[in-house]
């Protein structure tokens, strides 16, 4: 019987079905096969007979598209830190290899630091054994200061002889005492022109001798070490408080007997004493290598700005810093003197906090009635405001380091021993500082204030400065009841018909000093006399002390003003006072 189409098409299909199904049953283990058969061939190829080498090699076929693929190979091995560094170094040269140099350096800076610091020690060690004598010398002009006693402690203990100078004998004693024997105090008297070459004799015989002077045996047997001189350091310059340096207006100023003792002290004996030490410093620079300074301190807010009432010490500290600046310019262009460094010091408020002489209640008892009139409401306002009063004081130690650090040009401050890594970086410090400062700098609480002040337009300073009578004035405007006054304050003088004018002529001069005399209000009976002008000649210019601009200038006198010089009230007002009129 023959098939029909559709059985035939089943059969097929069936057919197709078994074949399928076969080959996908069998088709896990065809790989395996596959690799045996193929092992079995290379085994056969290279342990069986000469003659299969020559062999084709068989080939089993694949499955195509029913081959299963192989599984995939297992992931590397994680990459060691030592590996990851060699590809960094391979792929960045140029880093790995600065890397390296700089590494290097650092091991051969430490070791030689180790090394060095080893061998100074050692070196520290045996020195103890052998200690060379001091050489190079600090003269201190005005030792007795007292910011000269740690001034002089402290450049002792960093290996310079000091010879300082004291106004009286008995503090002689008592400085050297404080010493180690490398202290030496002579009798320098400011306001004694005539000590002033004694000392000048005594400083070159103590340049002669031995130190430390308290050594036994001849003070002046040759030594190889002969004394240099190697800075100078005037402490002169700073006044001490003192009836000289009492505030006072310059219309009351005596020239003679106040301010020409304060100018001698204070300016004409420390350069009297640098004019003699500067041609010993000058062959000492040129014997050895080195830097030497003078050193000039002066008050700041005179040097710098010039306070009310304060012209006794403002022109002596105008004066001396002009000739410092002179002084520096012709060091500059002088031959054989380029190693010598002039340096003015701006001292602020140091130490202990200092006395004001504006809070004195008696002051102003020498000032004539005008004058009190006319500045007694500022001078008590800069009293009650207490101008320069209220900071605190800086420390004595940062002035004397800063004087240290001039003197030994930066090599023995305090900052001067800090190191890093055995590297000094205190001293490159110190030299920044110093040239970044330059030959001026200040020091003190209030001494950068007035530095600052300085450099203001003269108009806004000025108004500055007078900012505390300003603000007292308009306090006292506006308080219903008036605050006290010192009793040395008078009431302002009222306008006067009977005022008359006093004249002092000097036959010598064409000199007139003219000052309004406010007469004595006279008595009915005596309302007719005339009031005659009084006129007293003299007839030597010298003779003008009693008439000179201060107390003796003025012809008025409690006695004589009436009710125009009494006071009669401690109420003090700057407002001008019309004319009143009474019967």
């Amino acid at each position: 019987m023959v098939p029909s189409i559709d059985e035939v098409e089943e059969y097929f299909q069936s057919l197709e079905r078994f074949l399928t199904d076969s080959v996908a049953a069998a088709s896990p283990g065809i790989p395996n096969i596959r690799e045996a058969v193929h092992r079995l061939w290379v085994d056969i190829s290279r342990f069986g007979p000469p003659g299969f080498s020559s062999f084709p090699d068989i080939h089993v076929p694949g499955l195509g598209a029913f081959e299963v693929p192989p599984p995939p190979p297992p992931p590397p091995p994680p990459r060691t830190l030592v590996e990851k560094a060699g590809d960094w170094i391979i792929e960045h040269p140029w880093k790995s290899s600065s890397i390296a140099v700089t590494a290097l350096g650092a091991g051969l800076l430490a070791g030689y630091t180790t090394f060095r610091m080893t061998h100074t020690h050692k070196r520290r060690v045996r020195s103890t054994t052998v200690t060379l004598e001091k050489r190079q010398v600090v003269v201190v002009l005005g030792g007795d200061h007292p910011l000269g006693l740690p001034l002089i402690i402290e450049l002792e203990q960093k290996g310079y002889i000091v010879i300082t100078s004291v106004s009286t004998p008995e503090a002689v004693s008592s400085i050297e005492s404080k010493g180690h024997g490398y202290v030496r105090a002579l009798v320098l008297d400011p306001n004694e022109p005539g000590t002033i070459p004694i000392f000048l004799r005594s400083l070159a015989s103590t340049l002669s001798r031995r130190f430390p002077i308290t050594a036994a045996g001849d003070p002046y047997a040759a030594t190889p070490y002969h004394p240099l001189l190697h800075s100078i350091i005037s402490l002169l310059t700073l006044p001490i408080p003192s009836i000289h340096t009492a505030p006072t207006p310059i219309e009351q100023l005596s020239l003679r007997s106040t301010y020409l003792p304060h100018l001698l002290s204070t300016h004409f004996a420390p350069l009297q004493a640098l004019q003699a030490l500067l041609p010993l410093l000058r062959a000492d620079a040129q014997r050895v290598c080195g830097r030497k300074s003078i050193i000039v301190c002066l008050p700041a807010a005179d040097a710098r700005v010039g306070l009310p009432f304060g012209g006794v010490s403002a022109m002596s500290a105008a004066a001396t810093l002009r000739a410092l600046d002179v002084l520096r310019r012709e060091v500059a262009v002088g031959q054989g003197m380029s190693s010598i460094r002039i340096v003015a010091v701006d001292v602020g408020v140091v130490g202990e906090i200092p006395i004001s002489s504006l809070s004195n209640s008696h002051a102003m008892d020498d000032w004539t009635p005008s004058e009190k009139a006319t500045y007694g409401q500022a001078f008590a306002a800069l009293g009650e405001t207490s101008m320069g009063q209220s900071r605190r004081p800086e420390d004595i130690s940062v002035l004397v380091n800063n004087l240290v650090g001039v003197v030994s040009d930066g090599t023995k401050t305090k900052m001067a021993s800090k190191t890093i890594c055995g590297i000094r970086v205190g001293v490159g410090y110190e030299k920044i500082r110093d040239w970044i400062r330059g030959d001026r700098f200040a020091v003190g609480a209030g001494a950068g204030t007035y530095t600052f002040a300085s450099f203001l337009p003269g108009m806004l300073l000025d108004g500055l400065l007078s900012l505390p009578h300003i603000l007292v004035d308009v306090r006292n405007r506006l308080l219903p009841v008036p605050p006290a006054q010192p009793h040395t304050v008078p009431k302002v003088a009222r306008n006067d018909p009977y005022s008359t004018a006093v004249s002092v002529v000097l036959p010598s001069s064409s000199l007139i000093v003219s000052r309004t005399h406010s007469a004595p209000r006279p008595s009915p009976p005596e309302a007719a006399a005339p009031v005659l002008e009084q006129t007293e000649p003299l007839s030597e210019p010298e003779d003008i002390s009693e008439h000179e601009t201060g107390s003796g200038a003025d012809f008025e006198s409690n006695s004589s003003d009436g009710d125009a010089s009494t006071v009669e009230s401690s109420w003090v007002s700057l407002g001008s006072r019309g004319p009143t009129d009474e019967v």
